[in-house]
């Protein structure tokens, strides 16, 4: 095969373009390429320059072993003219000297003897090029570190932390990353945050910094109780280091991070990203540091009892979690087998031991991103038992002994769980599980009739709330239990939710009907001296009332809109008031109370007020609901009403109010124990504090346990979808915008099932967070999707929103063509929707497009048509004519500013020439265009000028609101005047507009005062 040939010029081209390229084995084959096509050519420098580059690709790639036989050349090429090489390729030179001696350590093959001589190498070349020893220290440091020799490492660290920084010393962020490592190792991980501050606030970085360091701080953040920190720090780092195969070593630290805060979910998403590099080869340390991290991460979900779980592929097939860890496992301890025989000690290997053997450090660190669930399997029967009949999390039961006692208690948690029964308590069903756990582990069945009544009742309460099928049965057999059992109270409130649980089953209305009559002539039944008889009693009326309203409704919906009642809401409102009415009076007076009853029914009366659109009874009746349950001493039955009027309020524009509403039912729900209630709470009020100037940061919080709780609850796709992108949104008000866009991403296919409206805010809110980080092409695909979403709407308005969007972010991109195509569409859009002032904006974007193309005709055609555009009167038309005129001014001169670098271009181009070319007709042609050319850039200035006057005229109608605007266009216009020669009258302009100014008594003018007479002094230095 022969290597094709270059001519010089298009290899240099060729390095330049591939310097830029991705770091990766595509840009390493190039350089190789591109190494062979040089030294074809015989040009030394242009060899010199294809080394660095190949080199330099390596290092930023999984290849770095490589670099050694390219810089071997280059030595060569040193040695024989070091005078060849000009200052900065000697400094290349002996930086990339660096690159190889450290690199050289993550090679398992190269001696410790090769290692120590290249060492003394470089000394004595720094030494010679006068360098200070800083850089030397720092890689004897490396060295001894690395092979485990700490009496070296330590003295090596202190000489190169002493010693003078110099042009050969390591970028700030890098050597403070090294630093805060040894710390770190030292087992100080408060002093290595310290070291490490600089990195990550941002103060000190480079092309892997904060990357590395943001990685590294995973853990010392946690151990330190910082967790909130290495939340931001893992979303912010991943994010960065994500795909970048030169920082695979980052990536097993997140991998790490995510196994021992109870993201094992999150942890297999992300291996399964980089999967394609667990068998790719490539420099051993690197690899041995991502497989660590895999480890710590698969040796987690084994505990977890997911072996057989399927992980990734590799090396062909997919591989279990199971088969991935001992082939992983194999393959990391014979790396770090090489490196101890070439070490001649057991340091790697201890070091892979320790990390392997570390356990968790939180139990759950909720990280707002959606993240696949772990499914746990059945436990097995000596060890774990059951969380209740349904499976799901399981609590380990250590031994005979414990489970023995537990059993022993078993009286005095059965009087418990009835006492919190009777109370209402939300904690009552986490006693019950457990008394349904230790009944299960004894022989499964109780033998206290009463006791074996209460524990179907409570499977059959479980069975319900999660709309299973069946539940109607259980109740059945509790109805019978609690008969059996003398307990005819119970059995009549169970043959009340059997009405439920057969509505929800789609039984027929006159069977619900029958069910609902015999369950209230149980109620009435009773006992007239039973305590509980009318809580019974208006239990059942309730129900009675909401199976009618529910009846009515779903036989409205199978009747013609001409025979429907339409008077359904009414009738449902009197009945509740009657219900309120007629069980008010035993709301003190009977056992258990029925307050929670009517606070239900005012509950269910506010429902009904705010469908017919009065707002503020609904919010009285809400605040009543609460109110009853409070007086009635339960006040986690406060927490929903509570939360519902501060959705309410929300919505009202009352946000002071909403945020107080919200916050009581924080503080009422505590003692909540459903996952689903605990997250509807944590959002609402995320919602209220996010519609707050400056109270975004606490947003966040709240948002981020909202999605904590909806994701235990298992609802990742519906409020927990939506919960995050209110987190999102207020990380993105906060300025964490890496943040905000990874925890968006993760739920972005989930919230695109939820409408349209959703759909688009949320590519709205991850378009402008990409934007934020500098992500343009990204933002401007995001923008453009939510456009054609916004397509089918009603109103054009947001379409052409997003499409200017879309246009504006393809022309920060650098995209004009594609930029062009989404402001004409824009302009169409704005045109429909009818809106003048966006639409003269969209044109006048278009014509500055245009005039970057070269196309100055265009350019002023769109022009006109902005100005066009916005005829009329008002402020908001004056502004955008006076936008489009001073606009016009700068397009007008900035085509004689190309003109004038054309100019100077070609006239360069001339002086190359012989004397014999440049003194013919040619040149003489050339001094009369010159000469014309002069006329006709006067006349533009001239124009520019009165574009520029009128505009400041027009500002200047606006007051201080258009003084900014208004001053800039004087300044254009006297440096325009100046060109032309006019100096008076520049000086004379600006004066005049400094005196009107000055007679503004305004801290803006003042300001604007001070700058003018700064440019007075360039004027007239005289004045």
């Amino acid at each position: 095969m022969t290597t094709p040939e270059y001519a010089p010029e298009d290899i240099r081209r060729a390095l330049w373009e591939n310097n830029s390229a991705p770091n990766g084995l595509l840009r390493n084959a190039r350089a190789e390429e591109l190494v062979t096509a040089a030294e074809s050519t015989g040009d030394r420098d242009l060899l010199r320059q294809a080394l660095f580059g190949l080199i330099r690709a390596y290092e930023y790639s999984t290849e770095r072993g490589r670099m050694l036989v390219p810089f071997a050349r280059l030595m060569q090429e040193w040695d024989r003219d070091p005078s060849a090489f000009d200052a900065a390729d000697s400094h290349t030179f002996h930086w990339m000297f660096k690159w190889v001696t450290s690199g050289m350590l993550t090679l398992p093959e190269i001696p410790l003897a090769t290692m120590e001589q290249w060492l003394v190498e470089m000394e004595r070349r720094y030494r010679v090029a006068g360098f200070t020893e800083r850089a030397v220290r720092q890689a004897e440091f490396e060295l001894a570190d690395d092979t485990g020799d700490t009496g070296r490492a330590a003295r090596a660290f202190a000489a190169w932390t002493a010693a003078e920084r110099d042009p050969m010393a390591n970028c700030h962020a890098c050597e403070l990353n090294d630093q805060g490592a040894y710390w770190l190792s030292q087992g100080q991980d408060d002093k290595a945050l310290r070291t490490w501050a600089p990195v990550l606030d941002g103060s000190s970085s480079c092309m892997e910094e904060p990357h590395r360091v943001l990685a590294k701080s995973l853990l010392p953040l946690v151990r330190t109780g910082r967790p909130d920190e290495a939340r931001a720090n893992h979303l912010r780092g991943y994010r960065m280091a994500r795909g970048n195969e030169s920082l695979l070593p980052s990536i097993g630290l997140h991998l790490e991070f995510c196994a021992l805060t109870g993201n094992e979910g999150r942890g297999l998403e992300l291996l399964s990203e980089h999967a394609s590099h667990l068998a790719s080869d490539g420099n051993p340390w690197a690899r041995l540091e991502f497989f660590t991290g895999t480890l710590v991460l698969l040796r987690r979900l084994l505990a977890l009892g997911v072996g057989d779980r399927p992980a990734v592929a590799y090396d062909g097939r997919l591989r279990t979690v199971r088969e991935l860890h001992d082939l992983m496992d194999a393959e990391a301890v014979a790396i770090a087998a090489r490196f101890d025989e070439r070490n001649g000690s057991d340091v790697v290997s201890g070091r892979l031991k320790l990390r392997l053997e570390r356990e968790p450090l939180l139990a759950a660190l909720p990280l707002g991103v959606r993240a696949a669930r772990l499914t746990t399997p059945s436990p097995a029967p000596t060890g774990d038992v059951p969380h209740g009949a349904t499976g799901g999390a399981t609590h380990g039961v250590p031994g005979g002994a414990t489970r023995v006692a537990e059993r022993d208690g078993l009286p005095e948690l059965v009087a418990e769980a009835r006492e919190l029964r009777a109370q209402g308590h939300p904690r009552a069903s986490v006693v019950w599980d457990r008394i349904d756990a230790l009944v299960a582990a004894a022989g499964g069945e109780a033998t206290d009739p009463l006791l074996a009544a209460d524990l179907l009742d409570h499977r059959a309460l479980r069975a319900g709330r999660a709309d299973e099928d069946g539940a109607r049965e259980l109740f059945e057999e509790v109805v019978t239990a609690y008969r059996a059992a003398g307990e005819p109270s119970r059995a009549a409130l169970a043959e009340l939710r059997l009405v439920s649980a057969a509505a929800r089953e789609g039984a027929e209305p006159h069977e619900i009907r029958d069910l609902l009559a015999t369950a209230s002539a149980s109620a009435q039944a009773l006992d007239l001296d039973d305590p509980m008889r009318t809580r019974r009693m208006a239990t059942a009326a309730l129900t009675r009332i909401k199976v009618d309203a529910m009846l009515r409704h779903a036989e409205d919906g199978h009747r013609s809109p001409a025979d429907r009642d339409g008077h359904g809401d009414a009738r449902l409102a009197t009945d509740l008031s009657g219900f309120i009415e007629q069980f008010a009076q035993f709301a003190d007076g009977a056992a258990g109370g029925v307050e929670d009853l009517l606070a239900e029914a005012d509950e269910m009366r506010a429902d009904l007020a705010w469908r017919a659109g009065d707002g503020e009874t609904a919010d009285a009746l809400l605040a009543l609901a609460a109110q009853r349950t409070l007086a009635a001493g339960r006040p986690w039955d406060a927490a929903e009403p509570l939360a519902r009027r501060a959705r309410l309020l929300m919505r009202l524009g009352r946000l002071t109010e909403a945020e107080e509403a919200a916050r009581a039912a924080l503080t009422h729900g505590a003692e909540l124990v459903a996952a689903h209630e605990l997250g509807s709470i944590r959002l609402t009020l995320a919602e209220v504090l996010y519609q707050q100037e400056g109270k975004e940061a606490e947003a966040v919080e709240h948002a981020l346990e909202a999605a904590h709780w909806f994701d235990a609850a298992g609802d990742f796709a519906g409020a927990g979808a939506y919960a995050r992108l209110a987190l999102a949104q207020a990380l993105g008000e906060t300025g964490r915008a890496a943040e905000a866009a990874e925890v968006l991403e993760s739920a972005l296919p989930d919230l695109l099932e939820h409408g349209d409206e959703q759909a688009v805010r949320a590519r709205d809110t991850l378009a402008r967070n990409l934007r934020a980080l500098g992500d343009q092409r990204g933002a401007a695909e995001q923008y453009l999707l939510a456009a054609d979403v916004a397509k089918g709407w009603e109103r054009p308005g947001p379409q052409a929103h997003f499409a200017t969007l879309a246009a504006e972010c393809l022309s920060t991109a650098g995209l004009r063509d594609e930029a062009v195509a989404a402001y004409e569409r824009a302009v169409e859009l704005w045109r429909n929707v009818g809106d003048p002032v966006p639409l003269a904006r969209a044109l006048r974007s278009l014509a500055w497009l245009e005039a970057h193309r070269g196309d100055a005709e265009v350019a002023g055609e769109y022009m006109a048509k902005a100005l066009a555009a916005v005829e009329g009167e008002g402020d908001a038309l004056l502004v955008e004519r006076a936008r489009t005129w001073a606009q016009t001014a700068e397009l007008l001169l900035d085509g004689l500013a190309e003109e004038d670098d054309h100019a100077e271009k070609d006239e360069g181009d001339d002086e190359e020439q012989d004397e014999e070319d440049r003194s013919g007709e040619e040149n003489r042609s050339g001094e009369s265009q010159g000469g014309e050319g002069d006329a006709g850039a006067a006349l533009v200035r001239r124009e520019a000028v009165t574009l520029l006057e009128r505009a400041g005229a027009a500002f200047a109608a606006l007051g201080t609101d258009g003084l900014d605007e208004r001053v800039r266009c004087a300044m254009r216009a006297a440096w325009t005047e100046r060109a032309l020669g006019q100096g008076d009258a520049a000086t004379a302009r600006l004066r005049a507009l400094s005196a009107e100014v000055a007679a503004m008594d305004t801290d803006e003018a003042s300001r604007v005062l001070e700058y003018l007479e700064r440019m007075l002094e360039q004027f007239d230095p005289a004045a």
